[in-house]
This record gives C-alpha cells, sequence and structure tokens, in this order.
C-alpha cells in the first residue's frame, strides 16, 4: 500500500498524458491505422499470426511472390498487442479491439518508460526532479514520435529497454545489475539491432573499469554470461532452433551467437582468474575479440561489412540513401533537425555542461558520471543516424528536469510581479525551445502551407480511395513502396514490394519496372505475376524515377505514351490512378 501511495503521483502524471494524447492523436486513431508504413506492415504481421501462421514463422507472403522472405522484425512486440486484442475482441469486434491495442500498448509502454526515467532521476537528484523528468517525457518530440497511440512499431520498445540498460548500472548489487543488463540487452537486439551501437557502449564502459581501474569485473562478468545465455533463449524461442536458420545480416543470428560464444570462451574464465595487470586483460580482450572476429568471418563473411551489405546496390542507391531516420542530421531538414534537437536534447546537454561546471556538492559524482556518459555517448550517435534522437532525448531528460526545477525556484525569487510572470512563462521556452521556435517561424513566414503533392497523398491515403481496390479479383499489385502495406493492410491483395529491406530482390524489380524501357517493365511485370500498377500523384518515390530517369517507363507512362498492353481503370472521386496490365491473348481479340 505504501509503495502505491508513493506511485500515485507518478500514475496520475501518466493519465493526464494519457489522455492529452488520445485527443492529439484522436483523428489517426478514428482511421483504425497506424501512423506510417512500419506500423501498418507490423498489424499485418499481427493479423496473420493470429490467423494462424507458425509463431516461428514472419515471411510476408503477401510480398514480393513467390520468392517472400521473413521479415526482421521477432514477434515479441506483437505479444501485448495480441493480448489486448484477444482480451477485447469479444466485447468490441474485431475492428475495434485492434484499434484499443493500438491505443492501449503504446501508452503502457509509455507508463513503463516514464517509471524508468524516475528511477534513474533519483539516482543523483531528488524524487520532485524525477516527477518532473516524467512529466517532460510528454514535450520530448523524439520520444513522442515513436511512442503514441498506433505507433506500434519498435522503436518505443527499444526507449523501453534503453532505459532498463541504464538503470541496472545504478544497481548496487553488481551480480544482480549485470544479470539484468545483459538481458536487457539480448533482448534489445533481439528485437533490434539499431541498439547495438548503445549496447556496446555498456559493455564498454564496464570493460574499460576491469582493464584499467582494476575493477574486479563482477557486473561485467555477469553482463556478459547473461547476455550469452539470454540471446541463445531468444533466438530459440523465435526461431524453433537452427536446423533451418539463416545467417541474416540485419538480425541476431547464430553466426552472432557463435561469435560470442567464442569470445565468451575466452573473456569469462579471464574475468575470474586473471590478476589486476592491465597488460594481461588488455591480452585477454584482443584474443577473444579476435576469436569472435574470426568465427563471425568464416561462418558469415558477408556480415562483417554491416547489415546491408549484401542489398542489391540498386536498392542501396534509390531507397536506402533515401531512409532519412537512418541518416545523419546534417541530412535532414532544417525544421526537422530543430525539433528533433531543440529540447530535452540541447537543454540537457548545457544543464550538463553548467553541472560540471558549477560542480554541486550534493550530487553524487559517480552516478552523475555515469548518466552523462550514457546521454553523450547517445547523443553523438544521434547525430549520425536520426532515429538514436529519441533515446538521446530520453537520457537528456533527468538533465533537463533539473534545469526546470532550477529555473521555476529562481523565478519564483523575482520581486516584482510582471518580471515574476514573464520569467515563468520564459520557462516554456526553455522546456520546447525547437519546437516554439518553429512555430514562430512559420508565423512569421506565412504559416505552414500544404502542398499540393501532400494533398494528393492523403487523398489517396483515405480510406475510401483504398476500398475501390477492394471491387478487383484478388490480384498481384505494383505500387510505390510505402503505399504498399497500407495496401496488404486495408484489402487482399499481394504488392510486389514495400520499404522493407528484407524483399530487395523483388525491391529492385519494381525499381527497374519504373525506371527501364517498356518492354523491359513489360517482361518484369509478366515475371512477377502483376495484375494492376497502382500509384498516387506525388509520390516521393515516383518522382524521383522521373527526374533520374527521364526516358524510363514511369516517366513516359504519365506524359501520356501508354502501351497498348496498359489499360487505364477510372475510380469515381478517388484519388489513386490505376492500370491493369491485359494479356496479350485478350489484346489481339480486342
Amino acid at each position: 500500500m505504501e509503495r502505491l501511495r508513493g506511485n500515485l503521483p507518478l500514475l496520475l502524471i501518466w493519465l493526464v498524458v494519457c489522455g492529452v494524447l488520445v485527443l492529439v492523436t484522436s483523428g489517426q486513431i478514428m482511421t483504425g491505422i497506424g501512423w506510417d508504413p512500419d506500423d501498418q506492415l507490423r498489424m499485418v504481421q499481427l493479423r496473420d499470426w493470429i490467423g494462424g501462421q507458425s509463431w516461428f514463422d514472419t515471411t510476408q507472403y503477401r510480398i514480393g511472390e513467390p520468392d517472400s522472405q521473413p521479415m526482421h522484425w521477432p514477434r515479441w512486440i506483437e505479444l501485448p498487442l495480441a493480448l489486448i486484442f484477444l482480451l477485447l475482441k469479444p466485447l468490441i469486434g474485431v475492428t475495434g479491439a485492434e484499434t484499443a491495442a493500438m491505443v492501449i500498448v503504446p501508452l503502457v509502454t509509455l507508463g513503463i518508460a516514464m517509471w524508468l526515467i524516475t528511477k534513474i532521476s533519483e539516482q543523483i537528484f531528488d524524487r520532485k526532479i524525477g516527477l518532473l523528468a516524467a512529466a517532460l517525457m510528454a514535450t520530448a518530440v523524439p520520444i513522442v514520435a515513436q511512442i503514441r497511440p498506433m505507433r506500434v512499431d519498435h522503436h518505443g520498445w527499444q526507449i523501453v529497454l534503453a532505459l532498463t540498460a541504464l538503470w541496472t548500472m545504478f544497481w548496487p548489487d553488481k551480480r544482480k545489475g549485470g544479470m539484468a543488463l545483459g538481458a536487457a540487452l539480448a533482448l534489445w537486439l533481439s528485437i533490434s539491432l539499431e541498439g547495438l551501437p548503445l549496447s556496446v557502449a555498456f559493455v564498454v564502459l564496464l570493460t574499460f573499469r576491469w582493464v584499467f581501474q582494476t575493477d574486479e569485473g563482477v557486473r561485467l562478468f555477469w553482463t556478459l554470461l547473461s547476455f550469452l545465455l539470454s540471446s541463445f533463449v531468444l533466438y530459440l524461442a523465435t526461431q524453433g532452433g537452427f536446423d533451418r536458420a539463416v545467417n541474416y545480416c540485419d538480425a541476431l543470428s547464430p553466426a552472432h551467437l557463435w561469435a560470442c560464444t567464442a569470445g565468451a570462451v575466452v573473456i569469462l574464465p579471464a574475468i575470474k582468474l586473471l590478476p589486476s595487470n592491465i597488460a594481461l586483460r588488455i591480452g585477454a580482450l584482443a584474443i577473444a575479440g579476435g576469436a569472435a572476429l574470426a568465427v563471425l568471418h568464416a561462418s558469415a563473411p558477408q556480415c562483417i561489412g554491416g547489415a546491408f551489405n549484401t542489398m542489391d546496390p540498386l536498392v542501396r542507391d534509390h531507397w536506402l540513401v533515401n531512409v532519412l531516420e537512418g541518416l545523419p542530421i546534417w541530412y535532414q531538414q532544417w525544421k526537422t533537425m530543430v525539433t528533433l534537437l531543440g529540447g530535452s536534447i540541447i537543454v540537457g546537454l548545457a544543464s550538463l555542461l553548467y553541472i560540471l561546471r558549477s560542480q554541486p556538492v550534493a550530487m553524487d559524482r559517480s552516478k552523475l558520471f555515469l548518466l552523462g556518459y550514457a546521454f553523450l555517448w547517445a547523443l553523438v550517435l544521434s547525430l549520425f543516424v536520426q532515429r538514436a534522437t529519441a533515446v538521446a532525448a530520453a537520457y537528456a531528460l533527468p538533465f533537463m528536469a533539473w534545469a526546470v526545477h532550477q529555473a521555476f525556484v529562481r523565478a519564483r525569487t523575482v520581486k516584482r510581479p510582471v518580471m515574476r510572470i514573464l520569467a515563468t512563462v520564459a520557462i516554456v521556452f526553455l522546456i520546447m525551445p525547437g519546437p516554439l521556435a518553429i512555430g514562430i517561424f512559420d508565423i512569421v513566414a506565412g504559416g505552414h502551407q500544404q502542398t499540393d503533392s501532400s494533398a494528393d497523398i492523403a487523398r489517396c491515403n483515405n480510406d475510401e480511395s483504398l476500398a475501390a481496390l477492394n471491387r478487383f479479383p484478388r490480384s498481384n499489385i505494383v505500387a510505390p513502396f510505402n503505399f504498399g502495406p497500407r495496401i496488404l493492410l486495408m484489402t487482399p491483395h499481394s504488392v510486389l514490394a514495400t520499404s522493407h529491406h528484407r524483399n530487395d530482390k523483388a525491391m529492385g524489380d519494381q525499381i527497374r519496372i519504373f525506371t527501364s524501357s517498356t518492354d523491359v517493365a513489360r517482361n518484369l511485370l509478366k515475371e512477377h505475376n502483376i495484375r494492376y500498377i497502382v500509384t498516387c500523384d506525388g509520390d516521393p518515390e515516383l518522382e524521383l524515377y522521373v527526374r533520374k530517369y527521364p526516358e524510363g517507363f514511369w516517366a513516359q507512362l504519365i506524359k501520356g505514351e501508354k502501351p497498348d498492353w496498359l489499360q487505364s481503370v477510372q475510380l469515381r472521386d478517388n484519388g489513386l490512378r490505376v492500370w491493369r496490365i491485359v494479356s496479350k491473348d485478350l489484346r489481339n481479340k480486342l
């Protein structure tokens, strides 16, 4: 009861934030569809599993037939979604239960993240700042973009696991802390290898302490052992065994597990047995690292160059380099850069620098170093990979909460009422400097205007437009990558490719269809048994093809140069543009 009473303020903060987020995202909730192609395809994968597809089989059979490939997503993320769906389905029906799951699961994820940031903040500051950090999570744009109603991709859970990993580093019991850290990192990497750079950060810190500070290595030993055992368990739980295992480079695969095992065979005994000698410990690390790399190179040499090393070069040059969330911050639009960094990240960085300069006596310097280390590592990573800004923003929240609290305290000491009010209002700018600056700029510049292309895409994405495709017999469709998952979610049709790299052969063929000559496009369409081409005016992918290949099939088609084997399909009051591929025999009869 006492513990419940102590968490009551946090619960109330979470409920208020949930209410605000539901209100703000109500338009998206009403559609019943996730925010982006990853959310939409996640729900397709969930439906397939609930509909009878094996837990161990994540193949999307309606993508790239007949060479469909398994998705790089394990089913862990689908477990809470399936639980909520199955519980509510008898009460509110299939559609209502699916939408409810897409609302409830992200909000629960947010609640866990808020609780974790409170616990982390309390390690250095007091309870008030911990609660303030939890409340300020709702103002961190990179976090809310990943944890909000209808956002069911894996990024929200990655934030939770990043916070969990950091929290375990504060545990005084090194054995339990190491075991928990290893398990958290294993689950994080099982969900996505995107967590690898930050996972390395924690291991590097523990290793440095063992080698150069003659630490006994208890936390390091149990972290590595727990990580290895947990990784094997998680892999077997999602794949069922090694008999049909494939060494994919973009997910935790047998090659990675055997490489970790080879390194562990060397380093775990070394941690236990070697004396406090820096040279010996560095030697043990070198041997362990060499063994791991040798095993990885022997079993999966294609993975040495990175997760996308085997990707079709055409797909890399036309798709991967345009996935903005995986690119450095300087490739982003300036408004995006200011919005993502101009919040908890920039305020947190300024606060950390101020704390280091003023050196408050009350703060535990070892814990301050730990939080600062994790934050700075995540910050540097976010400069090179845009999607990493979410974790950097989360790690910055304790520093931001301290700065906001200090600002409020000083504002209340201002004697003149008008100045005190102005000082208090100015704190709002401290909380969200980036978004507020963008808002002011838009007002001064004449406001944000919707472009014709964005209006066209919105018209294509509405339910009525997509429902029109259900009138057609079940077919294989070519559509822009980001449009494919929505077709899979709302119709029974199959698509050639989506913006998901495992099916890079089909992605390459789709690019060739739109960019090659008419004859080449026809042969590829026939090879994949495509019956319809579905597009939307203003789609960035198609506009890229027109710019780079003005003589290609798509560029010629939109100029009105339609081949005789292609028949326009008119849809009344619809933003979609549809063509039907006419077979040679039927064309002769016509």
